[in-house]
């Protein structure tokens, strides 16, 4: 079983991401909106590409892109993981439960 914090950061991102996802693309999506300074109105924790660049060399984190098979095989972060949104509750086991869980979409 996933830890709560594990849990929470996994359903907040995975929210993220489903907007993201629903909003068109690169660029549309409120991860978009915040990472341009704007507050996102779902209050999701959001981290810095260097903070997770640190969390991934020190082995405390996993990302997950939780966009489909066909644009995961097109182009994604070295490393990551697929697991596309719809399925993540689904596959959640096969996530590490000492780290932390990043998930993103574009």
């Amino acid at each position: 079983m996933l830890s709560l914090k594990s849990l929470f950061v996994i359903v907040l991102l995975g929210l993220s991401a489903a907007v993201c996802l629903a909003g068109g693309g690169v660029g549309t999506g409120m991860a978009a909106r915040a990472s341009r300074g704007q507050a996102a109105a779902d209050e999701a924790p959001r981290i810095k590409p260097e903070e997770v660049r640190e969390l991934l060399k020190q082995n405390k984190a996993v990302l997950v892109d939780v966009r489909g098979e066909a644009a995961y095989k097109d182009a994604h972060i070295k490393g990551a993981l697929n697991i596309p949104y719809a399925d993540v509750r689904e596959r959640a086991k096969e996530l590490p439960r000492d780290k932390m869980i990043i998930m993103y979409c574009s």
